[in-house]
């Protein structure tokens, strides 16, 4: 059984490979049995008395040039365009059956017409075959295959093919047959060429397109082939994900020899590649500042990050995070050289999604990374946000993404210890602000962290866990000792009043909607807070 699979496979990879003289051997035969029909026929075809059987063809060579010229010089005009838009559309192209089949179909039945010529006397019936068969054939279709290849050569119709066929692979290797096939190592290089060829090709058209719809399809396209290969990953041999030539030289890999040992005792390559793409796309969209579409690298990255859950795999947790951080550095950078928020707002907001579907998966160790990641980013936007006013916003998103998690570890009623170490991690991030030189305690003690801080500790108060809003309370009311006691009294009241006073919308809309991040639902132990500050006033 498996030695006729090897043969039905080595057959479709070699009908692959050889699309080209398989449709000039198949239409040729077409066109041989067609002719020999029309002989065998011949004898049964009765002409009016006085009629040769005899034509003249001197007019078949210039009608079927005429022909022939028409539809390959439109075929010129449309794919030189479409290549424009979409780079290797001649390889679409040339993979297409239809298109190889009528191709080979008009040129061999011009070359019929002009051998017929001199053997009409010989052969009268290829005359009438040529003359009332294959000549009215290709006028028929010569143009509803025109318009076959306008629809063919859109871009989202070039983009959908690329995107069914390597998910059609992928599924393909879930097969028991394919799967033994795939143990010879020269049958695993050609199926991770097979896959990374699908896979640049969408790169190569997604920094071609300029459209943005075009752009986001392919962003999905490649995350949902991450997810697919990861549906199917786990039951492949682990010889599979030893690395191909193919693989090592690609332009993804030539810098990364160092980690191949490393790649191949993870297993993923593949993911790696597609991660990789993903990255240089966020790039791209933050260089021609398409906010919309960043935010969408961001949003399908975590829906990869949900495959990577649920198969339970820790590296490529690791390594989804390592991702997140590299987006972030990528957003922080052209937020500092372009003085645009935008980017790092989007992104922290995907990010603290990523630290929650860990946290829901009680990942504590990837958690406490990423809240100190956060913290870092944080402390190195405030930084530029001394000379750059237009970053000082993000610091307050950052506090209220860490505080969005610790809510989250909270209810999810994790040990003491971590969450006590985590909150510590959103205490710091004000820090930088009371070490700066212009600080005051009003200052302070009034900012957008602090009121985030704030908005924590009404939280645990709710919760009766006065333990850890203690801590918020005692961090906080560093701001005001050593202040005269009214005018501690007094900021007091400005942060309490503050929160009161903030509505769970914003009166501007954002990428993320109008939610206003300084609000709390529970502000009724707003009065207990602020008994718990006015206790820490020095008298």
């Amino acid at each position: 059984m498996m030695q006729l699979f090897n043969v039905y496979y080595a057959s479709v990879l070699f009908t692959r490979r050889n699309r080209f003289w398989i449709a000039f051997v198949f239409v040729a035969s077409c066109i041989i049995a067609g002719d020999i029909g029309a002989w065998l026929f011949m004898p049964f075809i009765t002409l009016p008395i006085g009629q040769s059987v005899l034509m003249d063809m001197s007019f078949a060579p210039e009608t079927w040039l005429g022909v022939v010229s028409m539809i390959i010089g439109t075929l010129v005009v449309i794919i030189t365009i479409a290549s424009q838009v979409v780079p290797r559309m001649i390889d679409v192209y040339m993979n297409d059956w239809r298109s190889l089949l009528y191709a080979w179909f008009l040129v061999l039945s011009a070359l019929h017409a002009i051998i017929i010529q001199k053997l009409m006397e010989i052969r009268p019936s290829s005359g009438l075959y040529n003359t009332f068969v294959l000549l009215p054939l290709s006028l028929i279709l010569a143009f509803p295959y025109i318009y076959y290849i306008l629809a063919m050569t859109k871009p989202s119709t070039i983009i959908r093919k690329i995107y069914n066929e390597n998910i059609t692979l992928l599924q393909s290797l879930a097969s028991p047959n394919l799967r033994r096939w795939l143990r010879l190592r020269e049958n695993t290089s050609l199926t991770q060429e097979e896959l990374f060829r699908y896979l640049n090709q969408l790169d190569n058209i997604l920094f071609f397109v300029t459209f943005k719809e075009l752009q986001a399809q392919i962003i999905i396209n490649i995350c949902s082939i991450i997810r697919e290969y990861l549906r199917v990953k786990e039951l492949l041999h682990p010889d599979f994900f030893k690395m191909s030539l193919q693989v090592a030289t690609d332009i993804s890999f030539q810098t990364l020899e160092v980690q191949f040992k490393e790649i191949e005792d993870t297993q993923t390559f593949y993911e790696l590649k597609c991660l990789r793409i993903l990255g240089d796309a966020y790039n791209k969209c933050l260089y021609e500042n398409a906010f919309d579409l960043a935010s969408l690298c961001g949003s399908e990255l975590n829906l990869v990050a949900e495959s990577v859950m649920e198969l339970g795999d820790d590296v490529l947790m690791e390594y989804m995070l390592v991702r997140f951080n590299t987006m972030m550095r990528s957003a922080f950078k052209h937020g500092v050289s372009n003085l645009e928020a935008r980017n790092l707002y989007n992104l922290a907001f995907h990010y603290s999604t990523y630290i929650k579907q860990l946290a829901l998966n009680d990942r504590k160790e990837l958690v406490k990374k990423a809240m100190r990641y956060l913290k870092m980013y944080g402390s190195e936007i405030f930084r530029n946000s001394q000379t750059q006013q237009t970053l000082a916003f993000i610091n307050d998103v950052f506090t209220f993404e860490m505080k969005e998690v610790l809510i989250l570890i909270s209810e999810l009623g994790w040990e003491r210890d971590t969450q006590r170490q985590l909150l510590c991690e959103l205490l710091e991030m004000d820090d930088l602000l009371v070490k700066a030189p212009n600080a005051t305690s009003d200052t302070v003690f009034t900012s957008g962290v602090r009121t985030l801080q704030a908005g924590l500790a009404l939280f645990y108060i709710f919760q009766q866990d006065y333990e850890l809003a203690a801590m918020v309370v005692d961090d906080i009311s560093d701001d005001i000792v050593g202040v005269d006691p009214m005018k501690a009294a007094g900021m007091v009241d400005v942060i309490c009043k503050r929160i009161e006073s903030a509505e769970p919308t914003f009166w501007e809309d954002t990428d993320r909607g109008n939610n206003n991040i300084y609000y709390t639902p529970h502000k009724a132990q707003i009065p207990e807070l602020q008994f718990m500050l006015l206790e820490k006033i020095e008298i």
